[in-house]
């Protein structure tokens, strides 16, 4: 509900300000936040943000007096531009090392792809709904949720993703004072100098942002972008500013800040990795001779090297808190490297390993050591568990006091997808895909030692020796998966059936009465003798022999009584059922 609230306020707003100034939207930030969430939430979660977008669109249009086919119109493009902008970018591949390229590619996507979709939404709405004119519907909408997106959503990004109170948290307290005076100038002087009308004025605001992006990077821009917009904003309703200069100024504050905030983070997270004294990655060592590179070519031995390992770096402060990601972990699945910082590294990790995880990266701190190499499942960007060998390697300060530690994942999901391929190989029957003997005598084995009440049946295929003998074993393999097919199909969903021996199967009947389990067994057997009677002569005629007994005592002692059962079925002619000695009347319910 607060999406929503916020969502709907953000949407007035614009619509407001826009009626207020007697003039088009300048720009549209509730996009933009959907998008951010979108980007951070799990795909299963996102119809519940476009449904509450879509509803925050339609509440704020018809607050503001539109007519319910506009209202419905301004809700379709709007989720469709936020989910269009949220898919482009969680399909584009990070490029670290070429961050104009990818600062382009973000932009496109946001500022050209989706908004275009939007616009071409709403321009036909009004088009055929109100008769306005197509080109200039369009243009508006297109350049108003552009500018909007550009703005608001990096923003929006860091505080859904908890990076921003992350990155603020780390700094001192006199760097918090100088980045939110930085932000109260920045937006004092747009204010004033946009409520002048006069271009040279406005350019203070633009330098003074320039210098909060070079003092403290990224996360500072998008700040003084958001402030300029929202004092632009401000200025124009006490002032006729036109709306194409505003525009045109907020582009301008864009392309200024953002690329170069970005330039300047990325190099200071590279000569943060290049101080690390002992971070290994991928097998190699960054050894003190990268220190003696030149700036120029360290940066870029040092992003070759980022590129193309295939270990996660990440570098986190005393309480966890990740301050450096390397490009690989959006590679491995984990999250992009922006994404991650700021978050705390029991975000990653698996919530039944956190509390281990986070005892181990406390004694590495603590003793100044390194962790030995230990495996850990993390979750990855879609919250899909996969699983990291992991080393924790204490980090120190300029005064050689431990600041946290450096921790190298490496994966092994594809050695944990073979281990249980071979796991499920030696519990498994490879014809039937049933649990084979060896895994029947675990469960049975767990059913007594819980215990667990319920009861356990033998079918034995009659004939069987004839069947391979007068048809091949080809056809006796049919006439065992046939078999298994039946028993799936006719038993509970939670009995658990195994192929034992050659034509014999084991049933657990878990909590089911003698009784239930004579019902249940005994329509596998008529079932089975009835399909055998229908079907082709030509074919082996498919009969079973069953036992059930109670599972009590050991499991020796019941596989025992359910044996017997079976051979007494067999010596009074096959096809047909018969219940262990005493199976009732040992039976007392409930217990």
């Amino acid at each position: 509900m607060v999406f929503l609230a916020v969502c709907a306020g953000l949407e007035a707003a614009a619509l407001g300000a826009a009626r207020s100034f007697a003039g088009p939207v300048i720009f549209w930030p509730a996009v933009g936040l959907l998008i951010a969430v979108l980007l951070h939430a799990p795909r299963g979660q996102w119809p519940v943000f476009l449904g509450l977008a879509g509803l925050a669109s339609v509440l704020s249009s018809t607050l503001m007096g539109a007519g319910p086919e506009l209202a419905a119109g301004s809700a379709a493009a709007h989720v469709a531009e936020g989910w269009l902008g949220a898919r482009l970018l969680k399909r584009r591949k990070p490029r670290d090392s070429d961050l104009l390229q990818e600062w382009l590619a973000d932009t496109g996507a946001i500022a050209i792809a989706a908004p275009a979709v939007g616009a071409a939404i709403l321009a036909t709405v009004r088009h055929f709904a109100l008769g306005h004119a197509w080109p200039e519907a369009f243009e508006s909408y297109l350049v108003a949720h552009a500018l909007g997106n550009l703005i608001f959503f990096p923003l929006f990004s860091l505080v859904v993703g908890g990076a921003l109170s992350g990155w603020f948290g780390t700094l001192t307290p006199l760097r918090r004072v100088e980045l939110l005076a930085f932000t109260a100038l920045v937006a004092a002087t747009a204010f004033g100098a946009l409520g002048q009308g006069a271009f040279f004025p406005c350019l203070l605001p633009l330098l003074l942002a320039l210098i909060a992006a070079c003092r403290f990077g990224m996360p500072a821009a998008s700040i003084c972008v958001t402030a300029l917009a929202i004092a632009g904003w401000a200025a124009a309703a006490i002032a006729p500013i036109q709306a194409q200069f505003l525009q045109f100024y907020l582009v301008a504050a864009v392309l200024c800040l953002q690329p170069l905030a970005s330039h300047i983070t990325q190099n200071r997270r590279l000569s943060l990795a290049l101080r690390e004294k002992d971070g290994s990655a991928n097998g190699f060592e960054l050894s003190l001779q990268a220190k003696d590179f030149a700036i120029g070519e360290s940066q870029g031995q040092y992003r070759l090297l980022a590129d193309n390992m295939t270990d996660v770096i990440l570098r986190a402060d005393l309480e966890g808190v990740v301050l450096y990601a390397s490009p690989s972990a959006a590679r491995q699945g984990l999250a992009h490297p922006t994404e991650l910082i700021g978050r705390n590294l029991l975000d990653i990790v698996h919530p039944s390993y956190g509390a281990s995880f986070m005892s181990a990266y406390e004694e590495v701190i603590a003793d100044r050591t390194v962790s030995p190499w230990t495996e850990f499942p993390g979750f990855s960007d879609g919250r899909e568990e996969n699983w990291f060998d992991t080393q924790i390697r204490c980090s120190f300060d300029e005064n050689g006091n431990a600041d946290g530690a450096v921790i190298v994942l490496r994966s092994i999901e594809e050695r944990k997808q073979l281990e249980q391929q071979l796991f499920a190989a030696t519990l498994t029957d490879p014809l039937t895909n049933l649990t084979n003997r060896r895994a029947f005598n675990s469960m049975l084995q767990y059913h007594l030692d819980v215990p667990i009440d319920g009861c356990l049946a033998m079918f034995d295929i009659d004939d069987f020796r004839s069947i391979n003998r007068d048809h091949g074993h080809a056809i006796g393999d049919q006439v065992l998966t046939t078999v298994a097919k039946l028993m799936r199909a006719l038993l509970r969903k939670d009995d658990i059936i195994s192929r034992i021996g050659g034509e014999r199967f084991a049933v657990l009947l878990s909590r089911a009465t003698p009784d239930q389990a004579e019902v249940l067994c005994r329509r596998v057997v008529t079932t089975l003798s009835e399909m055998s009677d229908a079907a082709d002569a030509a074919g082996p005629r498919i009969t079973v022999s069953a036992g059930v007994a109670r599972i009590e005592g050991t499991m020796d002692e019941t596989m025992k009584r359910a044996d017997a059962a079976v051979v007494i079925a067999k010596a009074k002619g096959r096809n047909r059922l018969e219940m262990a000695t005493q199976a009732r009347l040992s039976w007392v319910p409930g217990s």
